[in-house]
């Protein structure tokens, strides 16, 4: 634990929540809190087996959903009172490296708060075959292709139903093992790659303030993904004179949606999960007039960067 608080800050971040598999023990070992400048948040994944995954962030019992079905542990997680995410939707199954995750299908459940929309570590071993490993762990960046489009599409439905969040993830195991061989992925590399940024009306304040303002926030949707390894992207803004990020807000006529980044990057507006107007600039204003479901993905040198949850117009 000490080890992953101290690539945390040495990356600079602000928080991290971990979810080890099927337990939070380390809330109950007190590892909860702030450590230096880093919050740690204490969740778990729970990994029924035959089924998908999903991620339960709160103080609740983890324990004993390996064969339940999975709209009842999702109540269950829910009436406990966890903020609930569906971890890998899409699956992996790889058996030469012996991964078989099973894809998430109980999509009309009202019972999660969001979902994992781009995974460092899925991304990286989607197109990994023995041939082409060595490589890919000297150049670890080179596979990394952004978030897939089937997910994407997904999400784009569900958040035209509800509001369902977007989070990047890592899946950081640190080291995974390969015929024998031991692919190390450091946890300070990791912090590096893919993350969620979050944007909070206060933080600094006791451990458990932040920890709850983490939690509203996040499910709010009032974040990011952005794969930073790329070029850092603190400083991205999605807004209008009346709202930001996860806000859901009446339209009673034309509004402008505005786009801020750190540097230039070709911008692209989604509505409805049909993609619309493209920009090439630090900055782009969007008019427009009609509601639904907008959001954001910026590209850098044609590489996936940044991809913002939502504004909703009604």
């Amino acid at each position: 634990m000490r080890e992953i608080v101290r690539a945390a800050a040495a990356a600079g971040l602000d928080f991290v929540i971990l979810t080890d598999h099927d337990t939070n023990q380390a809330a109950r070992d007190g590892l909860a809190g702030r450590h230096g400048g880093v919050l740690l948040v204490v969740g778990a994944e729970i990994s029924p087996r035959a089924r998908g995954h999903c991620l339960a962030l709160g103080d609740v019992d983890v324990t004993g959903f390996r064969w339940m079905p999975d709209e009842y542990y999702l109540r269950k997680l829910r009436r406990d009172g966890a903020d609930v995410y569906i971890a890998h939707p899409e699956g992996r199954i790889k058996p030469t490296f012996g991964i078989n995750l099973k894809q998430w299908r109980v999509w009309e459940s009202e019972h999660f708060d969001g979902i994992e929309i781009w995974s460092y570590m899925h991304d990286w071993i989607e197109n990994l075959t023995p041939l082409n490993l060595p490589r890919l762990y000297l150049r670890p960046d080179l596979a990394i292709e952004g978030p897939d489009q089937r997910i994407l599409h997904l999400w784009d439905r569900l958040n035209l139903r509800r509001r369902v969040a977007g989070i990047g993830a890592l899946d950081a195991h640190a080291v995974t093992k390969f015929f024998g061989l031991f692919v190390a992925f450091k946890y300070e590399f990791l912090f590096r790659t893919i993350l969620t940024h979050v944007l909070v009306d206060a933080w600094g304040l006791s451990p458990d303030e932040d920890a709850a303002e983490l939690a509203r926030a996040l499910r709010a949707g009032r974040s990011f993904a952005a794969y930073d390894w790329l070029a850092p992207s603190e400083g991205f803004r999605f807004f209008t004179d009346r709202g930001v990020v996860g806000d859901r807000l009446a339209l009673a006529g034309p509004v402008d949606l505005e786009v801020v980044l750190p540097r230039p990057a070709e911008i692209v507006l989604v509505h409805n999960g049909r993609k619309g107007p493209v920009a090439a600039s630090s900055s782009a204003r969007f008019p427009v007039g009609e509601g639904g479901v907008y959001r954001v993905e910026a590209r850098l040198d044609g590489r996936p960067w940044i991809f913002s949850n939502p504004i909703f117009f009604a």
